[in-house]
């Protein structure tokens, strides 16, 4: 079986689509399956790895789709399925070379790409939810025809949460295209030299994510001044650029994480959080129940809803017993995520 994997992002860049299409293309090459990855880079550079990378530089500003396009044609004329990483940078060129080359064309959908783009750069201030349901301005609306085009175009899309599901079947998907199968996660490592060089004291509480607007940093600093008069040894810790070794240091030597977000589709830090014994409260948005539950091995709050996170806060620093018994389920939740059984459903929708 040969498979191209189209993404808009990889190593050393970060994120969850970085991630999974390197882990995916490892572990696929582990079963004897012929894979070729392209994607975006800022640079050339050696990868030493059993499959083949084919980097385009984000500087060609003006030739880069072009040149993705091309390349990617290139790859596939002999495999048996792409399988791309979102619908614009990755799914765009991967749904017009499906159609020359008449391959099998799977995509990963993890988000909203016509949402996130509208809050950031368009001053939409709607959660993604009732977004869904609103007309906004034409650059807007490109975007969220270009996204449903694709979709639609695909043979098999693939989502992380029942929550995107619902998302992209709104576009207008037929729902027997969408497969849920949540994000694989296989364990942290090599954060043991890196808490060497950590000198910190006191009742940390870390939260961690892209500086995104939707993310609830804000609200956490708000109400640290009510927390340090409950408990004056508490810190609390906002990492947003730290490299991934140095936040599972920073887990490991925290006594609560909490993600105070209002948009997640699956999120992949609140298991890396459990893998590191550490409690954790989140909202109970999106596709956050679908991994933690209430009272068994976290606690959900309302979205930036301060009172409520203060009181989860408190709860739990002063509750040692719920804090061990979130930890020990938190455990048991990691196994319903287990790469191997991650990886064979996969397969078993990227098969010709």
């Amino acid at each position: 079986m040969k498979i191209v994997i189209a993404s808009g992002i990889y190593p050393p860049d970060i994120g969850g689509p970085a991630t999974y299409s390197q882990t995916t293309a490892r572990e696929f090459t582990k079963q004897g399956i012929n894979v070729s990855l392209i994607c975006y880079s800022d640079k050339k550079q050696e990868d030493n790895e059993n499959f083949k990378i084919v980097r385009i530089l984000r500087k060609n500003k003006l030739f880069r789709y072009l040149l993705y396009f091309w390349n990617l044609l290139k790859l596939a004329r002999n495999c048996d399925v792409i399988y791309a990483q979102g619908p614009l940078a990755a799914g765009l060129p991967t749904m017009w070379v499906s159609k020359i080359l008449r391959k099998k064309f799977v995509i990963k959908v993890v988000g909203d790409y016509a949402w996130e783009q509208g809050v950031n750069q368009f001053g939409v201030k709607e959660l993604i939810e009732e977004f869904q349901n609103k007309k906004y301005n034409s650059r807007i609306e490109r975007i969220r025809r270009i996204q449903k085009k694709v979709c639609k175009s695909a043979d098999k899309i693939i989502v992380p949460s029942e929550f995107l599901k619902k998302i992209v079947k709104g576009w207008g998907i037929n729902e027997n295209k969408i497969k849920v199968i949540y994000n694989a996660f296989s364990g942290i490592e090599n954060w043991k030299s890196e808490i060497e060089n950590l000198n910190l004291d006191g009742d940390i509480i870390i939260s961690a994510g892209r500086p995104e607007p939707w993310k609830g940093f804000d609200t956490l600093d708000e109400i640290m001044s009510d927390l340090l008069k409950e408990n004056p040894k508490f810190k609390l810790v906002i990492a947003t650029k730290l490299s991934h070794n140095e936040l599972m240091a920073y887990f490991k030597t925290s006594m609560i994480f909490v993600l105070n977000s209002g948009y997640e589709g699956f999120s992949h830090i609140l298991l890396e959080a459990m893998a590191c014994e550490l409690p954790v409260i989140t909202t109970n948005v999106c596709g956050n129940p679908e991994i933690v539950r209430n009272s068994y091995n976290g606690l959900l709050v309302e979205y930036n809803n301060k009172e409520q996170i203060k009181n989860a806060i408190l709860r739990l620093w002063k509750d040692e017993n719920l804090r061990r018994k979130f930890i020990e389920n938190g455990k048991k939740t990691l196994e319903k995520f287990k790469l191997e059984i991650i990886l064979e459903e996969t397969l078993n929708v990227l098969r010709p």
